[in-house]
């Protein structure tokens, strides 16, 4: 999600895309009204919620502050505060206050990049995508990837695993092989052994960027290849080939118009911004999530219709797909049976329409199973969609067709 190792990009995934270059720190906070000479009864101050990135899960959704840390909202046991409580509003993620990178929410799980190259992850481990040994225990605050070296650049997290960009190169996956999500062909996953991050066979090795969908996963490289593996039955990995039980280890995508500067993957399907800006789609678009403005799938990249060739932006959720241009507009297209599109109504879109009623520039956006979210220039956060876990942070249950502000974060 870029020189390598110099300006790698951040990918987050359900709905992972490539983003802004990791910085080496994060933001500092606001200077305090409380000084060194301040006697010690001065409380410390409280961190801003001001929000800089998003990322939104299947029931949950959670922002990276602009102090480095993470507050979530959403489904039970989802928000990693240690509670099975579930948060219509944005409480603190326990024990990442500060010093977080990057964040990705898959399916019902979530993990962070820390400054140091640590990883750590919490929710559902119903699959040991948390890497955590005992798969009937969730985790319902951070812990720490067993046996992942600590050189860790980027992250994507999918429906049911987790994998890793090391500065080395390598690519490292632990979780549900299935459908060979984890680029391990014919190896199953024994369930009597501890879960450990596996070695993806078969990439180049000058890895740039990484995103995962639900069942597959992606790369690309510093040279603007694109390389999949995982299921294919609708086109995903963009090889040309799909099909009832197609599933393959890492395939490179044919059809691309121009290097790729950023890739998503959504539940079945796949998109990169290519060259300056030019958005390409593949995979699944039974509800119109490649934005061609037909429902066919497809195994090469085709182009959504309409939209302009400066994408800053793109990323790709469950059945829907939304991207960002220069001047802070939001598109989606896809599914909208929750109103995920945002535009005011509930009707399946084939092709890109402005996002109705955001109440200003949005610097990020994100979407999911059932929901979107987006990241305004003041900080504050907006969402819309389905509701029923919380997911939109606005303190209810009710679904939206367009965006609301997320509470429990900070106001400009």
């Amino acid at each position: 999600m870029k020189n390598h190792i110099g300006a790698l990009l951040v990918c987050t995934a359900l709905t992972g895309a490539c983003l802004d270059p990791i910085q080496s720190t994060p933001t500092p906070p606001p200077e305090s009204d409380c000084q060194a000479d301040v006697p010690p009864s001065c409380p410390p101050p409280e961190q801003r919620g001001l929000a800089r990135k998003v990322t939104v899960g299947r029931q949950h959704a959670c922002a990276l502050l602009e102090t480095g840390g993470v507050r979530c909202w959403g489904g039970t046991g989802l928000a990693g505060d240690g509670t099975r409580a579930l948060r219509a509003t944005a409480v603190d993620v326990r024990g990442l206050s500060q010093g977080v990178l990057a964040i990705s929410a898959g399916g019902e799980h979530t993990c962070a990049l820390l400054e140091g190259g640590q990883v750590r992850c919490w929710g559902s481990n119903n699959r040991f995508q948390l890497c955590i040994p005992d798969a009937t225990t969730p985790a319902l605050e951070p812990k720490p990837v067993i046996d992942l070296s600590t050189d860790v650049v980027a992250l994507a997290v999918g429906g049911e695993h987790s994998c890793t960009l090391h500065a080395t190169g390598a690519v490292m996956c632990w979780g549900n092989n299935d459908d060979i999500q984890l680029g391990l062909p014919g190896i199953d996953i024994p369930s009597n052994l501890p879960p450990k991050p596996l070695a993806v066979k078969g990439l180049p090795a000058n890895i740039s960027a990484i995103t995962a969908g639900d069942r597959h996963t992606c790369v690309a490289t510093s040279d603007g290849k694109a390389w999949c593996w995982g299921d294919n039955r609708y086109g995903a990995l963009g090889d040309g080939k799909s099909g009832l039980d197609v599933r393959s280890g890492p395939v490179q995508v044919q059809g691309l118009s121009g290097p790729v500067r950023a890739l998503t993957a959504g539940a079945s399907h796949t998109c990169a911004r290519v060259g300056e800006g030019t958005i390409e789609c593949w995979g699944l678009n039974a509800s119109g999530e490649l934005g061609d403005d037909t429902a066919l799938n497809r195994s090469v990249p085709v182009r959504p219709v309409g939209l302009p060739s400066d994408i800053q932006q793109v990323r790709a959720g469950g059945g829907s797909t939304c991207a960002l241009s220069p001047d802070g507009r939001t598109r989606c297209w896809g599914a909208n049976g929750e109103g995920q599109v945002g535009d005011g109504t509930q009707l399946h879109r084939p092709a890109p329409v402005s996002v109705s009623d955001l109440g200003g520039e949005v610097v990020d956006v994100d979407t999911g199973a059932s929901n979107t979210c987006a990241v305004l220039k003041d900080g504050r956060v907006q969402c819309w969609g389905g509701n029923a876990t919380g997911q939109l942070g606005d303190g209810s249950q009710t679904d939206r067709k367009t965006p609301v502000v997320v509470q429990g974060l900070g106001a400009p």
